[in-house]
């Protein structure tokens, strides 16, 4: 299973065939000569198999040029490394939080104190690819897979009545922080890599070596738990962020899929509870790419970036601020790229020299 999250092939009944999670799409590699079939990857013995996103050498061959296009094998390794850093800086940060609880223990809690949870999850591309184009809302599983994924994620579960799924740009931040001052408010952050194919007809997503381009869509969740009059209620404010290296190219391929998270959100919630039709996506400024290949490199950086800033607000202009600011210390447009390109290719090597040692023993 995915560090994340089981995969919803794991699933019962789910439609993503195992053989093929980690090839559905890939901008085109081949342009480079970096191309592989699935039959030809499926004949060789694969480079490193970490938490199951698996490099083959060709792979590796592909970070090690400086201008082959990132497949979507690359891009599920890093997303699922940046994965297991989260998880363990977030357990630190609990081990660290219960030590203080208990230097403290005795000490008069009092009703004021607030419990505020910062969650990450970074997505499989060959999970949303399968949301977008295998995942059909007339078929009659369709209201299950949702709510496969809605728990896989660990979404948020509202109590059965009183909540709300609010456009987060509408909800206000004054309203928010106003009833956070005795309650539970819990923050999580979904990171999802955007190819252009999402956009694309489910006829030319299925033909061999599509896909030009990779983004970041930064999904944003915030849900307050807090005491009402008619018991224990939930506002949950869904933001949805869009990081173009290649400005407005993948803009409606990230709306078709926010379009489809959202409705995994709301799996878990009733038609009666105020939940929004209209999924808005912001377009935010980024470094832009001054060539035609580096796109997943940035989409990668930037969410190696937003992951690591924990202590700001989820807001449109701190997002672009910080990035730029990001941009510049890690190299510009010099050096961003590729130290990045060689920092995950390092990675995959040392982990892999690791995973030899481990054998041998």
């Amino acid at each position: 299973a995915y560090s994340w999250a089981p995969p919803p092939h794991t699933q019962s009944g789910s439609k993503i065939p195992p053989d093929n999670r980690h090839r559905f799409t890939s901008p085109v590699a081949s342009r480079h000569h970096y191309h592989y079939s699935v039959a030809m990857e499926s004949t060789k013995e694969h480079f490193l198999n970490y938490r199951d996103a698996v490099i083959y050498p060709s792979d590796l061959a592909i970070l090690d040029s400086p201008t082959a296009w990132l497949n979507d094998a690359c891009i599920n390794f890093q997303m699922t490394r940046l994965q297991q850093t989260q998880d363990e800086r977030r357990n630190a940060a609990k081990e660290d939080e219960s030590e203080q609880k208990r230097q403290k223990k005795g000490a008069d809690d009092g009703d004021g104190e607030r419990s505020d949870l910062l969650e990450d999850l970074f997505i499989d591309p060959s999970v949303i690819s399968f949301l977008v184009h295998q995942l059909n809302e007339d078929d009659e599983d369709y209201d299950v897979e949702l709510s496969n994924l809605n728990a896989s994620w660990k979404l948020p579960q509202p109590p059965t009545s009183g909540h709300q799924c609010i456009n987060m740009k509408k909800l206000g931040k004054e309203e928010l922080h106003a009833k956070k001052s005795s309650q539970t408010y819990q923050r999580k952050r979904v990171f999802i890599s955007i190819s252009d194919q999402f956009a694309a007809s489910r006829s030319t997503f299925t033909l061999p070596g599509g896909g030009n381009h990779w983004s970041l869509l930064l999904w944003e969740i915030d849900t307050l738990y807090y005491e009402a009059e008619d018991g224990f209620n939930a506002l949950v404010g869904v933001g949805f962020h869009h990081f173009d290296s290649s400005r407005g190219f993948n803009e409606a391929a990230a709306i078709v899929v926010a379009k489809k998270l959202h409705r995994v959100l709301c799996a878990s919630m009733s038609k009666n509870d105020g939940v929004a039709d209209v999924v808005e996506v912001l377009e935010c400024e980024t470094p832009q790419q001054r060539n035609g290949y580096d796109c997943g490199i940035f989409a990668l950086g930037f969410a190696d970036a937003l992951s690591a800033a924990n202590e700001y607000p989820f807001i449109k202009e701190h997002h672009e601020a910080f990035l730029q600011s990001h941009f510049e210390e890690n190299g510009g447009q010099g050096d961003f790229a590729p130290s990045l390109r060689k920092r995950i290719g390092d990675d995959i090597r040392e982990l892999a020299g690791k995973a030899q040692q481990k054998r041998k023993r």
